[in-house]
């Protein structure tokens, strides 16, 4: 059985379309190799920047959250002297004010005699 020339033709069409297609799938296929191969280095190199980043940013917040501890602390220290010094406070007004009441009222009381004395009184 001998072809005709229409059908080998189409023979050869089909071959040289079929080959160009390989040839385009191994093109695409390497150019995707030289991507991938492009961006599992880039990912590399961030991971090589990253991690020791990630490690200071650890010991960082670390050390803030003791120094944050610490002001806490003064914190607390600060609000217990300021209610002590406010009980002082309340106290020493106690104290004190009614003595100064009383002191007043007789030396009202001991002006009101002297002018009574002295001769002029109400």
């Amino acid at each position: 059985m001998i072809a005709s020339s229409g059908g080998t033709a189409a023979i050869i069409a089909a071959c040289t379309i079929g080959g160009g297609i390989a040839i385009f799938l191994l093109f695409m296929t390497f150019q995707l190799t030289r991507i991938l191969e492009s961006v599992k280095t880039t990912i590399d190199e961030v991971r090589e920047e990253v991690v020791p980043l990630l490690s200071e940013v650890k010991t960082t917040v670390t050390d803030v959250n003791k120094e944050l501890e610490r002001v806490d602390g003064v914190l607390d220290s600060v609000g217990k002297i300021t209610k002590t010094v406010e009980r002082v406070t309340e106290l020493v007004e106690q104290a004190v004010s009614g003595p100064i009441v009383k002191i007043t009222a007789a030396a009202a009381g001991v002006a009101k005699a002297f002018r009574k004395v002295r001769g002029g009184g109400d």
